[in-house]
């Protein structure tokens, strides 16, 4: 029997996801700087989407401008959609680069999306390209054919945009993963002090809640068992000293305080309070 062909599509992700993995750095390789800041950790907020913005306004207003030139033949307004083209071209570059890194740990249905998403960004940019070498040699006056393709572009790129908020709102891709935990009001006894080994990492259940629970000497500490960037299981992650790293994509936790010190992460993961009594281990969320 013969073997399924692997479709183009998924030949094409795999390659480039591989080539920015050996970049960037994949989910073994710890710590990833580039790749952190890139997705946003430093920012406790995607990158991505928030320069997404600058080209797409950038590229709206040079349709306002080209329609009031096609209207007038005001130069003010060709000078005006020569310097938004510039200007969205310019952005495009920063949200490609942070596009492309949160990319490339997705996989699946969200994969194909976004590849798609990409290359019609890449489309976009290609035609906006065009047109402003056309404007470049026209001088203040916008060309006829600079314009069109500045309007195609624009549809392109707005198609485009719905992709990608397809992948967050519909496939769930950057959202917090665990924004909407239950957090109860009163301790919970979670283990027996007795059965809590030292440098493990425990998974309990806290209000219906996975959590990770870890012993450092006479010191306890946890944070949710559920990894913020995309669910992966923490309690399955390896420990190196108080920081877990998510074995799904590599983001790293201070089980202390849930910081995030590393990507694709941008969020701290939600910490619990502890109280050690009776001998037990009980367990709060810290509402924060």
């Amino acid at each position: 029997m013969s073997e399924t062909p692997v479709p183009f599509s998924e030949r094409v992700s795999d390659g480039v996801q591989g080539l920015l993995q050996k970049i960037l750095g994949g989910p073994e390789r710890s710590p990833k700087h580039l790749k952190s800041f890139l997705n946003g950790t430093w920012l406790g907020h995607p990158l991505h989407p928030l320069i997404t913005d600058i080209p797409i306004a950038a590229w709206v207003l040079t349709a306002v401008f080209d329609i009031i030139w096609l209207i007038s033949h005001a130069s003010w307004a060709g000078y005006g959609a020569f310097v938004t083209v510039i200007v969205g071209l310019l952005a495009a570059l920063g949200a490609a680069v942070t596009g492309l890194t949160d990319w490339s740990d997705t996989y699946g249905a969200e994969r194909r999306v976004g590849l798609k998403h990409a290359v019609l960004n890449v489309l976009a940019v290609l035609l906006y390209l065009a047109s402003f070498i056309l404007r470049w040699l026209a001088g203040p006056d916008d060309t006829l054919v600079a314009v069109i393709l500045g309007f195609i572009g624009l549809v392109i790129v707005s198609y485009a945009g719905y992709l990608g908020g397809d992948l967050v709102f519909a496939k769930g891709v950057g959202v917090n993963h665990t924004a909407w935990e239950e957090a109860g009001e009163d301790y919970e006894d979670v283990m027996a002090v007795a059965d809590v080994q030292e440098g493990k990492l425990h998974r309990v259940m806290v209000a219906g809640v996975p959590v990770v629970l870890l012993r450092l000497g006479e010191q306890f500490s946890a944070i949710s068992a559920t990894c913020p960037h995309a669910g992966g299981p923490l309690d399955e992650g390896t420990l190196t000293g108080d920081i877990v790293t998510c074995p799904w994509h590599g983001a790293r936790f201070c089980v202390r305080d849930g910081h995030v010190v590393g990507g694709p992460a941008v969020v701290n993961a939600p910490r619990y309070a502890v109280r050690v009594a009776n001998g037990q281990v009980a367990l709060k969320r810290i509402s924060e």
